[in-house]
């Protein structure tokens, strides 16, 4: 028997949101692996790519991880790593942060050699490295890293180069999709994998941030745990459980039958296989036997285990009828109070606020600070989102359907049109066919016009739209301590979130 943990999508060293203690919840929720390791005496932790969050991480970062992972080294569970897309060593350089903690006995750097478009695995060796390593009897282990370009020809090269006889463990930083659709840098088409099947037993992926595997889509082999906490902002609109660390055990034939009966078999050491009775609620498990089979080995076992995150809670209050925006901040708070109780609010939690129902003010006078500040000082959230995407306008889908007779002229059809869709938009709330009609005459004005137009005929325009322009209260606290929505520097990190975040959309239908 040979069990090990399967991690992936730590990303270290990250501060989300520019919160230091959500730079903290990301070591806490490896150290909660670290303690399952321990606690259950696995075999080893495999880390499937991004153990941090960028190239170059912090040095508190790379102390803090090898803080982490020495309870592991003391107790001589062995962890292998691989490299993913935000953790790779530059081009430029020979190393990177993983050949820092390989250096220092915490892990072993699984990295093949690829020369020329030639992928190679070598034996790994402490001092030259290397990318296969006999874990156990029967049991190899070997790591391919974020491959990126050439992604299907370097699999189809790996494969040709495992061995026949063993149950090969493959560790690899890449998506892969079972459909047509159009695949991004990183990710690879499911059926490019068929060279490894016959080769691989278990193929431990990384990338994407949610579990794969677990309802034996992708034949049962192909395994991704999902990211140990919420990476980025568009994770917090999929459950919890889809991210976590697999608990995984290769069996022979007498191990499996006493498991099945709930014995509770012995490893060789004397420690229980798996602790069945003790599993988390939200844990979930897949079985499958090994065919062909691989040495010894006649069934795999699969447990995903949840981590224990910084909660996320959505909120959806609905504004419908609230003309000011006092009355929109109390309709959050009431959405707050019967959903935010004492236990999730001593844990500080992430409040995602989508507002529903129908605009009776504009989308402007919104008040997101005022929102803000409730739910940070009154019910202890970490961090808020307010959403508007969902708010419908006060717009009559009817105005676009009237007789052809009452819209003779196509500028009054235009007028209707423009004031629908400011309507939709909440734009100037009650006149809107005010807003239209000036705006249609100044596209009239510019109409047909060859030359920019003068400074006095902009000037003429803004005098046209000042009118329409609202201040509210809420739109001039931009120095409001309390309003955390918006951070220097973080438009960068939003941008990249949001890159990330696609390589996840879709995923909770593959897991359902």
């Amino acid at each position: 028997m040979f069990r090990f943990l399967h991690i992936a999508d730590i990303h270290l060293g990250k501060y989300q949101h520019q919160s230091a203690e959500r730079y903290g919840d990301y070591f806490a929720a490896l150290e909660s692996v670290v303690a399952h390791a321990r606690r259950e005496k696995v075999d080893a932790l495999l880390i499937a790519g991004d153990l941090f969050d960028e190239q170059e991480p912090a040095a508190e970062t790379i102390r803090r991880a090898a803080r982490a992972l020495r309870p592991l080294r003391e107790n001589g569970i062995p962890v292998y790593a691989i490299e993913g897309n935000h953790d790779r060593r530059k081009r430029t350089e020979p190393a990177c942060a993983l050949d820092i903690l390989a250096g220092e006995g915490y892990l072993r750097l699984l990295r093949p050699s690829v020369e020329d478009q030639k992928l190679t695995l070598l034996p790994h060796d402490e001092e030259k490295g290397g990318a296969l390593v006999e874990a156990a009897e029967g049991v190899v282990i070997a790591g391919l890293g974020f491959l990126g370009h050439s992604i299907e020809e370097y699999h189809r090269q790996a494969a040709e180069q495992l061995p026949e006889d063993a149950f090969v463990i493959l560790l690899s930083h890449a998506m892969v999709s079972s459909d047509e659709q159009t695949l991004e840098y990183g990710c690879i088409a499911y059926d490019d994998l068929a060279p490894l099947r016959e080769r691989v037993g278990y193929l431990a992926l990384g990338h994407r941030h949610t579990r794969v595997g677990l309802g034996g889509e992708m034949d049962g082999w192909v395994f991704n745990p999902g990211s140990l906490e919420y990476v980025n902002s568009l994770d917090y609109r999929l459950p919890a459980e889809l991210r976590g660390f697999y608990d995984v055990a290769i069996l022979d034939a007498t191990e499996y039958d006493a498991w099945c009966r709930g014995d509770e078999p012995a490893t060789s050491t004397g420690e229980i296989l798996l602790a069945r009775d003790d599993e988390p609620s939200t844990s979930r498990l897949f079985t499958r036997p090994i065919e062909p089979q691989r040495g010894l080995y006649t069934h795999l076992v699969v447990h995903h285990i949840p981590t224990d995150k910084r909660p996320a809670v959505t909120l959806r209050p609905d504004i419908t009828g609230c003309a000011h925006p006092d009355a929109v901040t109390a309709a959050v708070r009431t959405a707050a109070e019967d959903t935010l109780d004492e236990d999730l609010r001593a844990r500080r939690p992430i409040v995602i606020v989508r507002l529903q129902g129908t605009l009776a003010i504009s989308r402007s006078r919104l008040p997101r600070a005022a929102v803000t500040q409730l739910l940070q000082e009154e019910f202890d959230a970490l961090h808020v989102e307010v959403m508007d995407r969902d708010l419908l306008g006060t717009a009559d889908a009817e105005a676009l359907l009237v007789d052809d007779g009452d819209l003779e002229q196509v500028a009054d059809r235009a007028r209707a049109i423009a004031a629908d869709l400011l309507k939709a938009q909440g734009i100037s709330v009650g006149r809107e066919a005010d807003l239209s009609a000036a705006l249609i005459d100044m596209k009239t004005q510019l109409h047909g016009s060859a030359k920019s137009p003068s400074k006095e005929v902009l000037q003429a325009m803004r005098q046209q739209l000042l009118p329409f322009v609202e201040f509210g209260d809420e739109d001039v606290s931009a120095d409001d301590d309390t309003d955390t929505t918006h951070v220097p520097g973080e438009e960068a990190e939003s941008s990249r979130e949001d890159a990330d975040a696609r390589e996840d959309a879709g995923a909770e239908g593959g897991d359902a």
